[in-house]
């Protein structure tokens, strides 16, 4: 989670003042041309512009977008592990 955060924070700096990914030489583009919503690495700058173009892309994004995925709280409900459920309280008397 944090590597996400971390990398969307990245992307939302201005191009000029980003600092340039290490390089890779086993990457494509030597690992420079990363599309994050993707998780794909691009030869050069026109192909990933022209990739934020087309339509899986932007797929990619309307489905990140979206409702955030599971917590772990909902997967602790889910294997009955959350806060007890005793029901109503019944009065004695």
């Amino acid at each position: 989670m944090e590597e996400v955060a971390l990398a969307l924070a990245w992307l939302k700096k201005p191009e000029n003042e980003r600092s340039a990914l290490p390089l890779d030489e086993d990457l494509p583009g030597m690992g420079q041309f990363y599309c994050l919503h993707c998780d794909r690495y691009f030869a050069n700058v026109a192909v990933r512009d022209e990739h934020f173009k087309t339509k899986r892309h932007k797929k990619r994004l309307k489905t990140m977008a979206g409702p955030a995925p599971h917590t772990q709280l909902d997967a602790d409900l889910a294997a009955g592990m959350g806060m007890p459920d005793n029901g109503p309280k019944l009065m004695s008397m």
